[in-house]
Protein backbone atom coordinates (compact mmCIF):
# COMPACT_ATOMS: atom_id res chain seq x y z
CA UNK A 1 0.00 0.00 0.00
CA UNK A 2 2.92 2.27 0.84
CA UNK A 3 4.29 1.90 -2.80
CA UNK A 4 0.78 3.21 -4.37
CA UNK A 5 0.89 6.29 -2.25
CA UNK A 6 4.43 6.74 -3.00
CA UNK A 7 4.12 6.60 -7.08
CA UNK A 8 0.76 9.28 -7.15
CA UNK A 9 3.06 12.03 -5.45
CA UNK A 10 5.76 11.07 -7.45
CA UNK A 11 3.28 11.09 -10.84
CA UNK A 12 1.87 14.10 -9.46
CA UNK A 13 5.19 15.94 -9.01
CA UNK A 14 6.51 15.08 -12.41
CA UNK A 15 3.43 16.24 -14.21
CA UNK A 16 3.47 19.49 -12.33
CA UNK A 17 7.72 19.50 -13.13
CA UNK A 18 6.71 18.81 -16.53
CA UNK A 19 4.41 21.61 -16.76
CA UNK A 20 6.78 24.32 -15.53
CA UNK A 21 9.61 23.03 -17.71
CA UNK A 22 7.61 23.54 -21.14
CA UNK A 23 6.93 27.05 -19.94
CA UNK A 24 10.07 27.94 -19.10
CA UNK A 25 11.28 26.62 -23.01
CA UNK A 26 8.63 28.87 -24.18
CA UNK A 27 9.46 31.95 -22.77
CA UNK A 28 13.49 31.62 -23.23
CA UNK A 29 15.79 34.37 -22.64
CA UNK A 30 15.41 37.17 -25.13
CA UNK A 31 18.67 37.49 -25.47
CA UNK A 32 19.19 33.76 -26.46
CA UNK A 33 16.00 34.48 -28.85
CA UNK A 34 17.75 37.54 -30.30
CA UNK A 35 21.17 36.74 -31.12
CA UNK A 36 20.22 35.77 -34.75
CA UNK A 37 17.74 38.32 -35.12
CA UNK A 38 20.92 40.78 -34.90
CA UNK A 39 22.61 39.33 -37.84
CA UNK A 40 22.40 41.36 -40.88
CA UNK A 41 21.37 40.07 -44.00
CA UNK A 42 20.79 41.55 -47.77
CA UNK A 43 17.96 41.00 -49.64
CA UNK A 44 17.26 41.65 -53.09
CA UNK A 45 14.50 42.02 -55.26
CA UNK A 46 13.11 43.48 -58.01
CA UNK A 47 11.73 47.52 -57.98
CA UNK A 48 7.62 47.05 -58.08
CA UNK A 49 5.26 49.12 -58.35
CA UNK A 50 2.40 49.82 -56.05
CA UNK A 51 -0.92 51.63 -56.94
CA UNK A 52 -2.13 54.07 -54.12
CA UNK A 53 -5.22 55.56 -55.35
CA UNK A 54 -4.58 57.58 -58.47
CA UNK A 55 -1.27 57.36 -58.69
CA UNK A 56 1.77 54.76 -58.78
CA UNK A 57 4.91 54.67 -56.40
CA UNK A 58 7.57 52.96 -57.94
CA UNK A 59 10.63 52.46 -55.03
CA UNK A 60 13.84 53.41 -55.87
CA UNK A 61 16.32 50.53 -56.36
CA UNK A 62 20.05 51.17 -54.93
CA UNK A 63 22.94 48.75 -56.02
CA UNK A 64 25.96 48.98 -53.83
CA UNK A 65 29.06 48.30 -56.20
CA UNK A 66 32.31 49.69 -53.79
CA UNK A 67 31.48 50.10 -50.50
CA UNK A 68 34.08 52.12 -48.09
CA UNK A 69 37.00 50.83 -50.04
CA UNK A 70 40.68 52.47 -48.23
CA UNK A 71 42.28 54.67 -50.99
CA UNK A 72 45.85 54.94 -50.21
CA UNK A 73 49.29 55.58 -52.51
CA UNK A 74 49.44 58.05 -54.50
CA UNK A 75 47.34 56.66 -57.53
CA UNK A 76 44.91 54.18 -57.35
CA UNK A 77 41.43 52.87 -59.43
CA UNK A 78 38.80 50.74 -58.73
CA UNK A 79 36.01 49.62 -61.22
CA UNK A 80 32.05 49.00 -60.81
CA UNK A 81 29.65 48.14 -62.99
CA UNK A 82 26.27 49.71 -64.23
CA UNK A 83 23.43 47.19 -64.32
CA UNK A 84 20.82 48.18 -66.92
CA UNK A 85 18.04 50.54 -65.80
CA UNK A 86 20.46 51.43 -63.00
CA UNK A 87 22.01 54.26 -64.58
CA UNK A 88 22.44 56.98 -61.69
CA UNK A 89 25.29 57.48 -60.11
CA UNK A 90 26.63 58.54 -56.64
CA UNK A 91 30.08 58.70 -55.37
CA UNK A 92 31.20 59.30 -52.23
CA UNK A 93 35.00 59.87 -51.40
CA UNK A 94 36.69 60.92 -47.90
CA UNK A 95 39.87 62.40 -47.84
CA UNK A 96 41.70 62.05 -44.73
CA UNK A 97 44.75 62.45 -45.61
CA UNK A 98 47.01 65.67 -45.80
CA UNK A 99 46.57 66.22 -50.02
CA UNK A 100 43.94 66.89 -52.49
CA UNK A 101 42.46 63.81 -54.00
CA UNK A 102 42.23 63.98 -58.09
CA UNK A 103 39.33 61.89 -59.32
CA UNK A 104 37.84 60.97 -62.62
CA UNK A 105 35.47 58.50 -64.04
CA UNK A 106 35.79 56.70 -67.17
CA UNK A 107 33.76 54.61 -69.13
CA UNK A 108 35.19 51.47 -70.34
CA UNK A 109 38.24 51.26 -69.43
CA UNK A 110 40.91 53.52 -67.31
CA UNK A 111 41.59 55.66 -70.24
CA UNK A 112 38.30 55.10 -71.28
CA UNK A 113 35.84 58.39 -71.95
CA UNK A 114 36.14 60.87 -68.96
CA UNK A 115 32.49 60.94 -67.75
CA UNK A 116 33.17 63.07 -64.81
CA UNK A 117 36.41 63.99 -63.04
CA UNK A 118 36.66 66.67 -59.44
CA UNK A 119 38.94 67.02 -56.46
CA UNK A 120 38.45 66.89 -53.35
CA UNK A 121 40.65 68.57 -50.40
CA UNK A 122 42.22 67.45 -47.39
CA UNK A 123 39.74 67.08 -44.40
CA UNK A 124 36.38 67.19 -46.93
CA UNK A 125 33.97 64.81 -48.27
CA UNK A 126 32.55 64.64 -51.96
CA UNK A 127 29.12 62.54 -51.76
CA UNK A 128 26.83 63.77 -55.15
CA UNK A 129 25.27 62.15 -57.79
CA UNK A 130 27.36 62.51 -60.25
CA UNK A 131 25.11 62.75 -63.88
CA UNK A 132 21.29 63.57 -62.17
CA UNK A 133 20.36 64.95 -65.49
CA UNK A 134 20.56 61.93 -67.54
CA UNK A 135 21.47 58.40 -66.81
CA UNK A 136 24.03 56.46 -68.11
CA UNK A 137 24.48 53.38 -70.26
CA UNK A 138 25.18 50.22 -68.56
CA UNK A 139 29.00 48.65 -68.53
CA UNK A 140 31.79 49.13 -66.58
CA UNK A 141 33.22 52.19 -65.44
CA UNK A 142 36.45 52.95 -63.35
CA UNK A 143 37.56 55.55 -60.88
CA UNK A 144 41.13 56.47 -60.80
CA UNK A 145 42.23 58.71 -57.58
CA UNK A 146 45.97 60.24 -57.70
CA UNK A 147 47.72 63.01 -55.59
CA UNK A 148 50.73 64.90 -56.47
CA UNK A 149 52.34 65.87 -53.46
CA UNK A 150 51.29 63.11 -50.69
CA UNK A 151 50.35 59.71 -50.31
CA UNK A 152 45.86 59.86 -50.47
CA UNK A 153 44.22 58.25 -47.47
CA UNK A 154 40.62 58.19 -47.28
CA UNK A 155 37.56 55.76 -48.34
CA UNK A 156 36.02 55.28 -51.38
CA UNK A 157 32.21 54.21 -52.07
CA UNK A 158 30.00 54.15 -55.50
CA UNK A 159 26.17 53.14 -55.31
CA UNK A 160 24.23 53.08 -58.66
CA UNK A 161 20.57 53.65 -58.42
CA UNK A 162 17.14 53.68 -60.79
CA UNK A 163 16.76 57.63 -60.19
CA UNK A 164 18.14 59.98 -58.60
CA UNK A 165 16.62 59.62 -55.11
CA UNK A 166 19.49 58.00 -53.05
Amino acid sequence: MKKKHFIAPALALGLIGGAIAVPSAIFADSDAVSTSANTSTTATQAPATTPTGDHVITPQATDGQIVDRPVAGFNDSADFDIKGGYGYVRLYLKNTGNTTISFTVNQGSVSGAEKYSGTVKPGKTFDEILNSSKAWSSGKFYVSLSSGSGSMSGKLGVRTSTNTNF
